[in-house]
């Protein structure tokens, strides 16, 4: 038998020999023609035995190394089984590592600025110009630039503020128009702290941006008193789902209104600029909104607050004010456009109370219950359906906005106004506005109004 194996290890090597001197057969032969001689044959068939001899060597130590650490590992398991303490211990010593391992890699300054470097930044905004001519004051021009700031610090923690720039006489003003920060609790709740818009006024809060608005000039009726436009405080808000409909919400607590008693003029009325507090008392307010279909949005929203200056008689009055708003947008076939409709109505009350009880103002004593109310309607119709872009580029606008007169009845009348415009979008977020505003207060002459306007978002 081993001598059989012997004559098959022959063959083999005799037949590698034979495939290995065939070619170089061949190239004796063609030695003439300028292939490899028969000393340049011997040389690299030396070269290939010696690199066979050290392949061989090398699977053995390979083989060996591999028996070798079969070993170690088996007596490095045994050595663990014995001397392996309790589960409680190892416990502790994991939580030990885990404390020394915090520690080597607690925030330092380089980690800090790593941390920074990953946060997110965007700066929004718009511009706009605008000339406007009213009945009975001098026709002007005006320009104003509002950048937005857009922080995210983490996926869960935010910041957004923004500015109102603007040329005034010699200067420039700057205002802060809001600056909140914000932590995303999860998918249905958010919490904010800061300046922040009011929820209950849905015009300051999603439309007033002037490449938003779709008119020149704002609705009265949710500026003049009536509704707050900023709340300094804390808020929570977010929506869920109910079935195919959805819930939207926003609740807080913040500086209340002050209220204005000194003046025969505004007496009763609430003063909602004034962002710091003049008593211990908060006001609290919100929204609801409640998504039926699509497109549609019905909303409600209060705030109640005392506003009389902490010490005084109107100390303990209370101001309570409501409003109810909707939303619509609808894409029409029979029309071959886009229809947007939004309103807003809100009524304000404080308390009965008597301003200026001894006379020492010159207009009391005036026994008042302060009621004031105001809103607005406004439909919008885009031609988004036809072939011809110069048409389907504007957008015909409506307004009918109205506000109570003061409630002691020596302040502005009540006034209702009717407003026409025409809107011609360069862009989704460019658009050059004109309007005609007919406006007569009751009792005073008209205040009608010419306006062009344009308006840039970025």
């Amino acid at each position: 038998m081993k001598k059989i194996r012997h004559y098959c290890l022959a063959a083999i090597i005799q037949g590698a020999l034979l495939t290995v001197a065939l070619p170089v057969a061949r190239a004796e032969n063609a030695a003439a023609e300028g292939y490899v001689t028969r000393k340049e044959y011997e040389e690299l068939k030396a070269q290939m035995l010696a690199m066979k001899k050290e392949l061989d060597a090398l699977k053995k130590e390979r083989e060996a190394a591999q028996k070798q650490g079969n070993v170690q590992n088996q007596a490095i398991a045994q050595s663990h089984k014995e001397v392996a303490p309790p589960e409680s211990s190892r416990g502790q010593a994991v939580a030990d590592m885990h404390k020394q391992v915090a520690a080597e890699v607690s925030p330092s300054a380089e980690g800090l600025e790593g941390l920074l470097g990953t946060t997110k930044f965007l700066l929004a905004g718009w511009a706009e110009g605008m000339f406007e001519a009213r009945n009975g004051n001098v026709s002007t021009f005006s320009a104003s630039l509002n950048p937005l700031f857009l922080w995210e610090l983490t996926p869960k923690i935010l910041f957004d503020g923004r500015l109102e720039i603007e040329p005034s006489g010699g200067g420039t003003n700057v205002n802060l128009v809001n600056a909140q920060i914000s932590y995303l609790l999860n998918d249905y709740v958010a919490l904010g702290v800061g300046e922040f818009f009011s929820p209950s006024n849905v015009f300051v809060e999603r439309f007033e941006p002037q490449w938003i608005n779709k008119l020149p000039d704002r609705p009265i009726g949710v500026y003049h008193g009536v509704l707050p436009n900023i709340s300094v405080g804390a808020q929570v808000r977010g929506g869920f789902p109910i079935g195919q409909t959805r819930v939207d919400y926003a609740l807080y607590i913040s500086n209340g209104p002050t209220l204005r008693a000194f003046d025969a003029r505004t007496a009763g009325t609430l003063d909602f600029n004034s962002y710091t507090d003049n008593n211990d008392d908060k006001a609290i307010g919100g929204r609801v909104g409640f998504l039926p279909i699509p497109g549609v949005e019905v909303g409600y929203g209060f705030e109640t607050s005392k506003p009389g200056f902490q010490g005084t008689t109107f100390a303990d009055l209370r101001a309570l004010v409501q409003s109810v708003d909707l939303e619509i947008t609808r894409n029409s076939d029979l029309l071959k456009g886009r229809i947007n409709l939004f309103a807003q109505y809100a009524w304000s009350k404080v308390d009965h109370a008597v301003y200026d009880p001894d006379g020492s103002l010159g207009f009391g004593p005036l026994p008042l219950t302060a009621k004031r109310d105001g809103g607005y309607a406004e439909i919008a119709y885009r031609p988004t359906k036809l072939d011809i872009d110069f048409l389907r580029n504007l957008e015909l606008v409506f307004r009918w906005d109205h506000l109570s007169a003061q409630p002691s009845g020596l302040g502005d009348p009540s006034e209702t106004r009717w407003t026409l415009g025409l809107d011609y979008w360069l862009s989704p977020s460019t658009v050059i506005k004109a309007a005609y505003e007919w406006d007569k207060p009751n009792g005073e002459r008209n205040r009608n109004t010419l306006f062009f306007q344009t308006a840039m978002g970025f």
